[in-house]
C-alpha cells in the first residue's frame, strides 16, 4: 500500500440529496444483480471486459463492498447508494432483459428499482472516509474529526 500523498485528501462528498439509505440485504441483492448481468452480457457478447463491466453495474461491486465492510464495522445499518448508482442497476436489468438474463434476478431488479424510486431521500451530511461514502452521523466522527486512531 502507498502512503497517501501530503496534502491528499479524499474527495469531496456528494450532497445529501444525491444520496439514498439503502440496507445490507440491498447491496447484498444488487451485487447479486450485477455480476449475474455481468456472467450473461460475457456469455452472449463479445465486448470486451471493461465494456462489460460498466454494462453490467460490476464496476460497483469494489466500493458496495467497501460501504458494507465500513458500514459492518460501526454497527451502522444504513449505507449510501448514489442517486447516480441506481442508474446503473437500471442499466444491468434492461441489459439482463436483452442478455436473456434469469426472471428471479430481473424481478428482484426490478423491485429494488422500485423501491429505490419512492425511497425518500437523504437528509444526512455526508463525507468520505478513507476513501469510502459513510453518513458523518454514523462515521464515528467528533466536531473535530474522527474519533478513531490514526494510522498517519
Amino acid at each position: 500500500m502507498r502512503p497517501r500523498r501530503s496534502g491528499q485528501s479524499d474527495p469531496p462528498a456528494p450532497a445529501a440529496s444525491d444520496v439514498i439509505a439503502v440496507t445490507i440485504q440491498e447491496i447484498v441483492a444488487l451485487v447479486e444483480i450485477f455480476e449475474h448481468a455481468r456472467d450473461r452480457i460475457s456469455e452472449l457478447s463479445d465486448a470486451d471486459g471493461a465494456v462489460i463491466a460498466n454494462a453490467s453495474g460490476h464496476l460497483l461491486v469494489p466500493s458496495l463492498y467497501a460501504r458494507v465492510g465500513l458500514a459492518s464495522i460501526k454497527g451502522s445499518r444504513s449505507i449510501p447508494l448514489l442517486v447516480t448508482e441506481v442508474g446503473s442497476l437500471e442499466a444491468a436489468v434492461i441489459n439482463l432483459e436483452s442478455y436473456r438474463g434469469n426472471e428471479v434476478v430481473l424481478c428482484v431488479g426490478y423491485e429494488l428499482l422500485e423501491k429505490f424510486a419512492n425511497r425518500e431521500r437523504n437528509s444526512h451530511p455526508m463525507r468520505y472516509v478513507h476513501g469510502v461514502l459513510v453518513f458523518i452521523d454514523e462515521a464515528g466522527d467528533a466536531a473535530n474529526g474522527s474519533t478513531a486512531p490514526s494510522l498517519t
